[in-house]
């Protein structure tokens, strides 16, 4: 038998399975959901073909089920109200689409991977972002 380990989750000790010698995730169901919550948020940043064929399948899905937001809406109206209102509030607040990890470039623009979102002043942030490489090839003094 292996040593108890604690759960990289919920922070309570566990058996790892024989099965599975690095565990690090207890088998509650909560803690599973985690895991793998974790792992795929990990895989959409590294893989882009892993990317591209879930938001593909997101599309299909989408266009196989066209009413399912306006079903859920009138299913949950208390819910959709309560969002409208926080929607409200979102857009009565300053209009800061960069995102509270993004960092100043300063004086001088580096080389380097950038996220780039279409907005307009009036707008307020997208889900729709590119990832994009900029390579600076020559800095103008003023």
């Amino acid at each position: 038998m292996s040593e108890a380990r604690t759960c990289a989750v919920c922070g309570q000790l566990f058996e790892p399975r024989a099965q599975s010698p690095n565990q690090k995730c207890c088998s509650r169901r909560s803690c599973q959901r985690a895991r793998k919550a974790q792992w795929q948020k990990q895989k959409i940043k590294s893989d882009p073909d892993y990317r591209e064929n879930k938001q593909r399948a997101q599309i299909r899905w989408r266009e196989s089920h066209p009413d399912y937001w306006r079903t859920y809406r009138e299913d949950h109206q208390a819910y959709a109200v309560k969002n409208r209102e926080l929607q409200r509030i979102r857009n009565s607040q300053p209009k800061e689409v960069a995102k509270m990890d993004a960092s100043a470039v300063g004086d001088h623009l580096r080389s380097g991977l950038y996220v780039l979102a279409q907005t307009t002043c009036d707008d307020i942030a997208k889900i729709g972002t590119w990832i994009v490489h900029l390579t600076v090839i020559a800095e103008l003094s003023n």
